[in-house]
């Protein structure tokens, strides 16, 4: 077992700098949890105090029920792996393993073995022999984690790990850490910046901005379900459109206005008996990428008469940046478009996944009829 469980976590730094404010998750045995947002926004400090290196202001940490505000970092069973890898450049791959485990008097043979099984299960036996400087940044990532890894924590905290990698190296560095979580059943909490790593590597995300969560839940969830638009703008890529717009309401059907086009909406996917209180006001729109449609001069749905700025052809698909009278509006659409740059379009929404925001809250408006998120473990 190995839950953690963070209630009412603040933390002040000297002259009443609030990194970290009242900030409340509970962390499932065996779960992948991943902090993010923006820098600056706390996320490494609450993963500095799970650790033990950084002290709580207020507010209670317990790990497997037991509190340990007041209990060393060498004392709470857990690893840390840091952004630049904290490798000691003087000894080899097998000496940077074998010490913590050297520093805890274990036996020499036990050492032996629980260092070859960490090297081959991270698939590093060929380098125990180099020094950290003769590795690339990729080896040097496994190093960190294979030192990690052989203490058998209860959890395991990487803060930014594959921030110092290039893309292609990050991408296939996080497909192996997703393969080690599985491989060693136990508790990951990472914190990143990079929303994609977020996306693709969580079991649950926890959004933070100004030491605040923001909204915590599964990829999927807050892709469809985004709280405010702050989340709905983060998770993403490309990221969601937000447009002003107007509700309207006809009878019993409710539409939005943008200058003189009418685009109907569902009621059923916003929270009853809500949207009356907006008839005539400012809303603010989401529309993700992919709900942009492009539509014919003779389709009789409502359509914004728009400019192409730039056509991005990905190979798979096309992103298409859009101007409508200074609204900027990305659309992605299937490669066997016809677009080129200075093109006059006519683009619509999916009225399925039209997103409404409070222009002042700025929370949504959405009903949320998500089940619980069960941790799916890859």
């Amino acid at each position: 077992m190995s839950r953690i469980s963070l209630k009412n976590l603040t933390k002040i730094y000297p002259g009443d700098v609030l990194a970290v404010n009242d900030f409340s998750l509970e962390i499932r045995d065996k779960e992948f949890i991943v902090l993010v947002g923006p820098s600056g926004c706390g996320k490494s400090t609450v993963l500095r105090m799970i650790a033990g290196l950084e002290e709580i202001t207020s507010g209670e940490l317990y790990i497997d029920d037991k509190l340990v505000n007041n209990v060393l970092p060498k004392d709470r069973d857990i690893a840390m792996v840091f952004q630049n890898y904290a490798l000691y450049p003087h000894m080899t791959v097998y000496k940077n393993l074998a010490f913590a485990l050297s520093l805890r008097k274990v036996p020499k043979n036990e050492i032996d073995n629980k260092v070859r099984e960490t090297a081959k299960i991270l698939e590093i036996e060929n380098l125990l022999d180099r020094k950290p400087k003769a590795l690339s940044g990729g080896q040097r990532q496994r190093v960190a984690l294979g030192r990690a890894m052989v203490r058998d924590p209860k959890a395991f905290l990487l803060d930014e790990p594959l921030s110092n990698l290039d893309a292609k190296l990050r991408a296939s560095t996080r497909t192996e850490i997703t393969k080690l979580h599985n491989k060693l059943n136990t508790t990951f909490i990472y914190v990143t910046h990079d929303q994609t790593e977020a996306m693709t590597m969580a079991d649950r995300i926890v959004v933070m901005k100004d030491g605040n969560i923001k909204q915590v839940g599964s990829p999927q969830e807050l892709y469809a379900y985004p709280n405010n638009i702050f989340v709905a703008g983060f998770i993403g890529t490309p990221q969601i459109n937000f447009i002003d717009v107007i509700l309207i309401k006809n009878d019993s059907e409710y539409f939005v206005k943008i200058d003189d086009a009418l685009f109907p909406i569902s009621k059923e996917r916003f929270i009853p008996n809500t949207l009356d209180n907006y008839i005539g006001k400012t809303l603010v729109l989401g529309i993700r990428a992919e709900d942009v449609l492009m539509v014919d001069d003779d389709v009789s749905r409502a359509s914004l008469n728009s400019q192409v700025e730039v056509a991005e052809n990905m190979g798979s698909e096309i992103y298409v940046y859009i101007d409508y009278q200074g609204n900027k509006i990305t659309g992605k659409f299937t490669p066997d478009i016809n677009i080129a740059m200075g093109d006059s379009i006519n683009i619509s929404f999916n009225s399925d996944k039209i997103h409404l925001f409070d222009k002042e809250t700025e929370l949504s408006l959405l009903e949320r009829n998500a089940e619980p998120v069960k941790v799916n473990n890859h």
